[in-house]
């Protein structure tokens, strides 16, 4: 099956950047990410009076967010940039953000492939068997029938910043190099606290409960991780945030010690296995192909389960591992009162790759009878429907983002009816910020003004500005942006 590889993962990539082409504007939760890569790449970081013209300046937020990721996304996008103007045609506004986001979802895509490249290398039975590469297969082929993880794969949610360092963790550890427990601590640090206690749950279940490694060389990859991660922290996030920070310890007091992040809505221990599970796999079909994929070890090599005095396959139990640690730690993360999907977005990929394995065992006895054919067809069938509803929430989730239309639409009428000597102001309110528009929207043109203030009743007249455009979202566009929320 590993002749298929390529053309699987041509049809990943494509998919990202299908539902990138067909949503090409951002949401609020992307926007302090979108927001710095627009800033860095066009002020710079040096010197340090630059930043005052970042956006955070004037919106920082609730709590401060690390802009190491919008680095390093700018400094991939920068050669691309120079290679366009090079070529003559330099790239301009949301196309610039559309590359962006390319990069990012590319990134993205190349992690999930190396986590099947990682799982095929541990493949015992492959050694054995005449069909190569089936686990991987299976894999890639339930990540294209999903939605969640592949529409979101471009998009600069902190999560998915954080997400390709974290399957390149879990892609090392997959392997049986636990080693990727210090990216995991580095990127719990940096990006997202709870990443780091996924680590700590994988570094405990590995040594204490299957017995493959060694805790206290566990708990050091982590404290490697950790240090380097806050010192990293601590010397880019505080040089421009204009004082000593560390944003996720900020966040985490913030949201959890202080409670704050139930003002966004609580839900009961139970949700994520009740309900957002059962969101991110439509229908569950991985979730009832991870139950057989568990009876099985892909690094099975024979030795019995307990026996200390046998050296195993340094990856005998890895896909185990990190499938129980899945498990705990969304259990553990059901203690926040505050749920988002988004939060447990790092074990998809491992019920994924469970759910490969468990059909991948099934496929093989595709010739044993014919209930065993039909179970596979039923399966294939299911995988199909998934792959429609995807594409389906995808065109549906295209429609959710009005202010980024409405800004669009603003800009080409002024661009179409107004001279050049004609000052102009556009005045954004909230909902549309919320659902659309960026910095990289905005017309390169010092006659037009872009103001974000939360009332127009606050905006202050300015002198020789002869007219004010409102770009607003009225109450039914409102109604109609949460109902659409609730599908995503």
């Amino acid at each position: 099956m590993r002749r298929f590889n390529r053309v699987l993962d041509a049809i990943l990539v494509a998919l990202v950047s299908y539902h990138l082409i067909i949503s090409p504007y951002t949401k609020v939760e992307e926007s302090f990410n979108i927001q710095a890569v627009h800033d860095i790449l066009k002020y710079g970081v040096f010197p340090i009076e630059n930043i005052d013209n970042y956006d955070h300046k004037q919106f920082p937020g609730a709590v401060p967010r690390t802009f190491i990721g919008s680095l390093v996304l700018a400094g991939l996008t920068k050669p691309f940039l120079a290679f366009s103007a090079f070529l003559g045609t330099e790239l301009q506004g949301y196309e610039v953000q559309t590359l962006v986001r390319g990069i990012l979802g590319l990134v993205n895509a190349l992690m999930l492939i190396r986590l099947r490249d990682s799982i095929n290398r541990i493949a015992l039975h492959d050694r054995r068997s005449r069909i190569k590469g089936s686990i991987g297969f299976w894999y890639v082929i339930f990540l294209i029938s999903q939605f969640h993880l592949i529409y979101y794969s471009s998009r600069t949610v902190p999560n998915f910043i954080a997400l390709p360092v974290v399957n390149f963790a879990i892609s090392k550890i997959l392997v049986g190099d636990l080693s990727g427990l210090t990216l995991l601590a580095f990127t719990g640090i940096v990006f997202r606290l709870e990443v780091g206690l996924f680590g700590l749950i994988i570094a405990v279940v590995s040594s204490l409960v299957f017995g493959q490694s060694n805790i206290f060389v566990n708990v050091f990859y982590m404290v490697i991780g950790t240090i380097l991660g806050g010192v990293a922290s601590v010397c880019i996030d505080s040089y421009f945030w204009g004082r000593l920070v560390i944003p996720e310890i900020d966040s985490f007091i913030f949201n959890i010690v202080q409670g704050k992040s139930s003002e966004w809505g609580v839900e009961p221990w139970g949700t994520y296995f009740q309900k957002y599970l059962f969101q991110l796999f439509r229908p569950p079909i991985i979730l009832m192909m991870a139950i057989p994929g568990l009876l099985s070890d892909p690094a099975d090599d024979g030795t019995k389960f307990g026996d200390r005095t046998a050296v195993s396959h340094p990856a005998r139990h890895s896909l185990r591992i990190l499938f129980v640690s899945s498990v705990l730690f969304i259990a553990a993360m059901s203690f926040q009162p505050h749920k988002e999907w988004r939060f447990i977005i790092y074990t998809v990929p491992i019920f994924t790759l469970q759910a490969g394995n468990g059909l991948a065992n099934i496929s093989m006895k595709w010739s044993l009878g014919f209930l065993n054919k039909l179970l596979v067809l039923i399966i294939v069938c299911l995988i199909g429907v998934s792959s429609v509803l995807s594409l389906s929430m995808g065109y549906i989730s295209s429609f959710n983002y009005p202010g980024g239309d409405a800004l669009e639409f603003t800009n080409a009428y002024i661009v179409q009816h107004y001279n050049n000597n004609t000052p102009v102001r556009i005045h954004m309110d909230v909902a549309s910020c919320m659902t659309g528009i960026t910095q990289f929207g905005e017309l390169q043109n010092e006659l037009i003004t872009y103001d974000k203030t939360e009332s127009i009743i606050g905006i202050e007249p300015r002198s020789g500005i002869d007219i004010t455009w409102v770009v607003e979202i009225d109450n039914r566009d409102q109604q109609l942006l949460e109902s659409l929320q609730e599908s995503e």
